[in-house]
């Protein structure tokens, strides 16, 4: 049976290999409808794909919007099963789920904010026809309203092609990870920066900032500033441009610790996940967390906590390879087949 993954935003790439993985191991052919930025993302593995056709959304003029989406419209009938990438915020997701409520195909929506279900109108809409969702998490799914005549399960998208190893770490370093886009709105440099600055940390712990810092835009010029100001830039190593995956990819596997570093927000403790986390259960390294936190299932057996006073003092007990909590995942749901048959099992006609 044919499956069509759609895409239309310009993010969440980091799901879809899982789901390629788990269909085409399953005996389904792929196809991929994706936004044109992602071209390069899922080069390293589109040989696993039927087929993939990229779009350039249409940003401006209703009637070449119209036009673009009865276009869409025209291959997504097609399809007996339709995976919607991302099934929410999103305009044209909402026309396209309304105009496909005139033909039989299954759509199946996946949820980034498990919020929308309980108290978005557009969510509403796009449920008309999306009546099958999945969540990135089992907490996020036991803090969503239950909708009548609506189906929600969670899955762990948490699993990527295997890269060439092709970085040396020196053997004395210690590397802690900080994935993802640089947002200041987000993540809390602040308490990083000012803890290496207030304290006298071993020299030989290095922070990985894996994201495109742009020394020229306002938060990445904010943060390296800040750095060098502190003259702390021995303590980081970054990246001035964007990241290829196998190089992004080796730095995660090399990584002793991933730390998302995130802002305290009731969001992530019920509705939405950090792709920090994601990376970490992919490789299944430990993460370092703000206590915050600590009340994510998944986070309790496989993060080291800190707070906002004694990140120092938890910084240096693992430098001083003193005994801490580690990353354990001894949950049977980290197995790959575990996660394969949960999806195959929802997906399915």
């Amino acid at each position: 049976m044919k499956i069509l993954l759609f895409e239309i935003s310009t993010s969440h790439e980091e799901c879809i290999y899982s789901q390629v993985k788990f269909l085409t191991d399953s005996g389904y052919k792929v196809d991929l409808l994706l936004n044109a930025s992602l071209k390069s993302s899922v080069h390293s593995y589109k040989n696993l794909c039927n087929a993939i056709q990229f779009i350039v959304p249409v940003e401006n003029g209703i009637f070449n919007k119209i036009d673009q989406q009865r276009r869409l419209i025209k291959i997504l009938k097609n399809y007996p099963i339709v995976v919607f990438n991302t099934a929410s915020s999103s305009k044209i997701v909402r026309n396209l789920t309304i105009l496909l409520s005139c033909y039989k195909m299954k759509c199946i929506g996946i949820l980034h904010n498990g919020k929308k279900l309980n108290d978005s109108f557009t969510q509403k809409l796009i449920s008309l026809k999306i009546k099958d969702y999945l969540v990135l998490s089992d907490y996020i799914k036991t803090n969503i309203d239950q909708k009548k005549g609506l189906k929600v399960e969670s899955f762990y998208p948490c699993y990527f092609p295997i890269y060439k190893d092709e970085i040396i770490k020196p053997s004395n370093e210690i590397w802690i990870s900080i994935p993802g886009r640089i947002d200041l709105g987000r993540r809390d440099f602040d308490l990083l920066i000012d803890c290496l600055s207030l304290n006298q940390i071993d020299v030989n712990i290095k922070f990985i900032i894996l994201g495109k810092l742009n020394k020229e835009s306002r938060e990445g010029r904010a943060i390296w500033q800040k750095i060098t100001s502190n003259k702390l830039q021995s303590s980081f190593i970054i990246f001035d441009e964007f990241i290829p995956n196998n190089v992004y990819h080796n730095y995660l596997m090399k990584s002793d610790y991933i730390m998302p570093l995130l802002k305290k927000s009731a969001d992530y403790l019920t509705y939405k996940i950090s792709g920090s986390f994601n990376l970490a259960y992919a490789y299944k390294k430990s993460l370092l967390c703000n206590s915050y936190f600590n009340t994510i299932p998944d986070l309790k057996e496989n993060a080291l906590f800190f707070d906002d006073n004694n990140l120092s003092i938890v910084l240096n007990k693992i430098s001083g390879n003193e005994s801490i909590n580690t990353a354990k995942y001894l949950d049977d749901k980290w197995l790959y087949r575990n996660q394969k048959e949960k999806y195959i099992q929802f997906i399915s006609i």
